[in-house]
């Protein structure tokens, strides 16, 4: 693999150690820009007239479409660039979120929502390979995901302040705006030439780990089933326990504080010489406690014991799964291809899980709904994980 940048543009003299920078400075303007919007998404369905099992729909779509096309977005990445696919991206994400401007039927809000979707994936895996083919190092995987928490905790902030003194709409225009920003950004930053035309690529794996790659694209699918159920129980949860709406935005800037402030500690420094397979199986094993917690009667403490051990499992699992599959992925694959292929099985599995908890929640009257859901899977990868670990030594 080439790390040689086309240097053009103004930023024409930035220096390739720097680009990861200003990759990672993109990830937190677009992790703001998305946070401001999730906490309070649910309610704005809600007043829209929707119930909740068309919200997990909507929600579904809203997460999971463009990752069931990851696969060929990634492929089409490999062709034209990190750089024009992101900032395409940008703007089908821009025109997909407009449409929570109005109130139409669940099925126009499931189409935009696709689109912005696809928008969303899109950019993400374009700065993402982008920052990966310099180095898939657990260190930079973790500080892309430092970057995510940290605009996590910034986004929900503003979300909360702006729906406290303004209408949902102002929100949906900040968010706007900060795409427009973003794209600019990307426009005039040097990236890599596309990996198809790459002259020299590194091969992440000999192909001796084949199997165990698709191992991986299975644990990824159930990672985003377990994480498909945040958006839906949080606001719920939050409203019952401390009754009001906003709490939910606390509950996210709780998580997005655990996981930048664990997360690098953990990966990179105390955990540094743990094999990854390793470290995903302590991260499921805090899920499967998450969702234990919603069993009892409801209580303050609920909402705050779901948010820690959910949150313990997200920083373990989440950048542990891109690590692995650099690994493990079969020596034709470029990276595009690699995240493309296992943003692909979990956007199946994240409209799965978003749609068949919500009609469980609203069959039952109860968050338990979830846990039926989300235990067993979390179990079912805490086996396949195992069966990595005997397979590939030393990973």
């Amino acid at each position: 693999m080439s790390n040689q940048l086309p240097q053009s543009g103004h930023f024409a003299g930035v220096r390739n150690e720097q680009i990861p920078v200003f990759l990672l400075i993109s990830i937190l303007i677009s992790g703001v820009s998305t946070f401001m919007l999730y906490p309070l998404l649910t309610f704005r369905l809600l007043d829209m007239g929707l119930n909740l099992t068309e919200v997990g729909v909507v929600l579904g779509a809203l997460s999971g479409t463009g990752k069931i096309l990851a696969y060929l977005i990634g492929t089409i990445n490999s062709r034209v660039g990190s750089k024009l696919t992101a900032c395409i991206g940008l703007i089908l994400r821009t025109v997909g979120i407009a449409v929570f401007f109005f109130q139409v039927n669940t099925f126009i809000y499931v189409v935009f929502a696709a689109l912005a979707s696809l928008g969303s994936t899109a950019t993400a895996l374009g700065i993402k390979t982008e920052l990966m083919r310099l180095s898939h190092s657990r260190k930079y995987i973790t500080l892309r995901s430092m970057a995510i928490n940290s605009g996590a905790i910034v986004g929900p902030a503003l979300g909360a302040a702006f729906h406290y003194f303004f209408h949902f709409n102002t929100i949906l225009i900040v968010s706007i705006l900060a795409y427009v920003f973003l794209a600019l950004l990307l426009a005039i930053l040097p990236f890599s030439q596309p990996e198809a035309q790459a002259t020299s690529m590194e091969n992440t794996s000999d192909g001796k780990g084949k199997d165990s790659f698709l191992l991986i694209a299975a644990i990824a699918g159930i990672y985003w089933i377990i994480y498909s159920q945040w958006s839906i129980i949080v606001p719920l949860m939050s409203e019952n326990v401390f009754g009001v709406k906003e709490a939910s935005n606390g509950i996210y800037i709780g998580n997005a504080v655990i996981v930048l402030c664990l997360q690098y500690p953990l990966l990179v420094l105390a955990l540094k010489n743990v094999e990854d397979t390793s470290v995903m199986l302590l991260g499921f094993s805090s899920f499967i406690i998450a969702f234990g917690v919603l069993l009892p009667f409801s209580s303050m403490a609920q909402p705050l014991l779901f948010c820690l051990f959910f949150s313990i499992g997200e920083l373990l699992v989440s950048p542990t799964i891109d690590s692995l599959a650099a690994k493990l992925a079969p020596s034709h694959m470029g990276l595009t291809k690699v995240y493309g292929m296992l943003d692909s099985a979990a956007g199946i599995c994240a409209i799965i899980g978003s749609s068949l908890g919500g009609a469980l929640i609203e069959r039952w009257h109860s968050l338990q709904g979830s846990v039926i859901v989300c235990v067993p899977v979390a179990a079912l990868s805490l086996i396949f994980i195992s069966v990595i670990k005997r397979r590939v030594k030393s990973i």
